[in-house]
């Protein structure tokens, strides 16, 4: 037999902040230390080649200098050119030769060409191919210009002197790469280990444990997402505790009238005539209207619940239309016991859903129905004070006394000497779905000599007409 249990999709591949966090850490520090290293690099050469040619130039004028004696005692002896043995005189690696400024040899070092390395006219250094091995050449002249000094140094014999040193230099360059990438990887560890601390605590809790979780040690960016958790946490336990409030409750004021119509059914059926058997069954039918409308108002008041979590949901309306299609509804109960609903609706727009406003007006008349004596009056306002629209109840019933004005708001609360039978709910209706909407209930006592409920709606999210206030409605303080 399959089963009627959908399987559930397959669970997304997750990713880890953690290894996020040390992957970018380690790119990061890789980077720099590349961007550095390479910077320092460039750097290093640049200020070791001009260390190099510093030195060669040094040679070159020494040279010159010693060599401008010996050329002159060769030139008076009649010499020619003059081979000098380089190994001995300025080094193996290094090739030299002395021109005159008419381009005439006049000196060079042995095993070296007798074309100029570079141009005669030029001076300073540059950097060419020397008998196929790149050099840098410079090129001077002596104070009195009669010589000119071309010598050439092997780059190749430069790095000869960086070889020996690099062990030393990769060595802290290692040392500099290792250092931020543990301290990296110890600091992501560290700041998320308050996650796992977390998760851990959640893991080890049972079901019913909604205590808070600790918000101390964890950072800035942790702490309002735990502290997210913990608000949720509490409207949880408010639900729960609410719900079980609610079902202790509703299991309580349930089973007395179910009592009465148990008992009742027994003693009709025990009936010795018709009469008392029609009376009994009369009292068994409005015990069980009482019933039925407790649980209309039960499940009323569970779909008001749900219904808060969708106030964005709300529409413009007109509260006076919806008020007058309530009392078109529920005439039919005043009219059986001859009371006289005043409608004075006034134009009111108010932000709100239909369904709400619907209940709320059809709770107060309700109650005012059943508390309003035979042949009483009932009068429904609507209409708007300023920018908020207002809706006024009013009967001419026993009303509530001042002290227990904020008690009659709580669920299954009844006044002792009410006089009518009622269920406890309808005014803790009209306070959810006035709380649903951001209106203000109040209690007053009426003109009528009963009671008076003012309901005040925000103003609408958008400027509406101003719509002039009935005469005694709107701009009355105290509504009546």
């Amino acid at each position: 037999m399959p089963s009627s249990r959908a399987a559930s999709p397959p669970a997304a591949p997750g990713w880890s902040l953690r290894r996020r966090l040390l992957v970018l850490t380690v790119s990061v520090t890789a980077i720099a230390w590349l961007v550095g290293g390479t910077a320092t690099f460039f750097v290093s050469r640049h200020i070791s080649n001009a260390l190099f040619d510093h030195r060669l130039r040094d040679i070159a004028e020494e040279l010159l200098t010693f060599a401008d004696h010996e050329i002159t005692e060769l030139e008076a002896a009649g010499a020619g050119i003059v081979h000098v043995e380089g190994a001995r005189t300025v080094g193996a690696h290094y090739h030299y030769q002395i021109w005159t400024p008419e381009g005439r040899l006049l000196l060079v070092s042995v095993h070296t060409g007798r074309t100029p390395f570079a141009p005669l006219r030029r001076r300073g250094f540059s950097t060419d191919l020397v008998r196929g091995v790149r050099s840098r050449i410079i090129v001077i002249s002596s104070d009195d210009g009669s010589k000119i000094l071309e010598m050439a140094e092997p780059l190749s014999a430069r790095s000869v002197y960086l070889v020996p040193d690099l062990p030393l230099l990769l060595i802290p360059l290692l040392f500099s790469l290792a250092v931020p990438l543990g301290f990296g990887a110890w600091m992501v560890r560290a700041a998320t280990g308050s996650l796992d601390e977390s998760v851990l605590q959640l893991r080890q809790r049972s079901p019913d444990d909604l205590r808070p979780l600790p918000l101390v040690g964890l950072p800035l960016e942790l702490t309002p997402i735990v502290a997210a958790i913990n608000s949720l946490f509490s409207r949880i336990e408010n639900a729960l505790a609410v719900e079980r409030s609610f079902t202790a409750a509703a299991a309580h004021e349930l089973r007395t009238p179910l009592a009465n119509i148990k008992i009742q059914a027994q003693v009709a059926s025990l009936a010795r005539d018709d009469a008392s058997r029609q009376r009994m069954l009369a009292r068994l039918a409005s015990s069980i209207d009482h019933t039925s409308h407790m649980v209309d108002q039960l499940l009323t008041m569970s779909r008001i619940d749900g219904l808060i979590a969708l106030r964005a949901q709300a529409v413009r309306l007109q509260l006076d239309l919806v008020a007058a299609h309530v009392v078109d509804e529920i005439r039919f109960s005043a009219d059986r016991r001859s009371q006289t609903i005043i409608e004075e609706f006034d134009a009111a727009d108010v932000d709100a859903t239909e369904f709400g406003i619907a209940v709320l007006v059809r709770n107060l008349l309700d109650n005012a129905i059943r508390y309003t004596p035979v042949s009483g009056t009932i009068r429904v306002r609507t209409g708007t004070r300023g920018k908020r629209g207002f809706l006024v109840v009013e009967d001419s019933g026993p009303g509530i006394p001042e002290a227990q004005r904020q008690q009659v708001f709580e669920r299954f609360f009844r006044l002792s000497n009410a006089g009518a039978e009622g269920c406890g709910i309808g005014l803790s209706i009209v306070r959810a779905v006035a709380e649903m909407h951001g209106a203000d209930i109040a209690l007053a006592h009426s003109a009528l000599g009963g009671l008076q409920v003012i309901v005040e709606f925000p103003p609408v999210t958008a400027a509406a007409p101003d719509v002039p206030a009935a005469a005694g409605g709107a701009g009355d303080p105290s509504y009546s």
